[in-house]
């Protein structure tokens, strides 16, 4: 799933059909920043793994209080995949659940990273 800004990311979270395994963030984005976004997506599931990429280095200093990792703006993808398998990987060792429910996911991720990236800059 793929959200314009906060507000939507949050209905969509909330949404009936929510079947959200991890969430990668910008900071800056229209209707709350990324730290409040992962500080509500945080109080409604604490085990939900959050993303946060940000140019911005003291948005990246404040993250790690609701994020479970932080990653520069232009890293590589390979990176935020890295990242979002590593946390997986440890949800679902925590909970019992079957590894291959979530990786690999190196693909998919890096598609939605890099659309996540791309669309907003193609419509402005």
């Amino acid at each position: 799933m793929l959200a314009g800004g906060g507000p939507q990311a949050l209905n969509l979270f909330h949404s009936k059909d929510n079947d959200v395994a991890a969430v990668i963030s910008g900071y800056d984005m229209p209707g709350m920043n990324g730290a409040e976004l992962a500080a509500e997506l945080k109080h409604c599931n604490p085990r939900l793994p959050v993303i946060m990429v940000s140019a911005s280095q003291p948005a990246l200093e404040e993250a790690p209080h609701f994020v479970d990792a932080a990653v520069p703006k232009g890293a590589p993808v390979e990176r935020i995949v890295s990242k979002v398998e590593t946390l997986l990987a440890a949800r679902a060792q925590e909970e019992g659940v079957p590894l291959s429910r979530y990786v690999p996911m190196g693909a998919a991720i890096a598609g939605l990273a890099l659309a996540g990236f791309l669309l907003p800059r193609i419509w402005e």
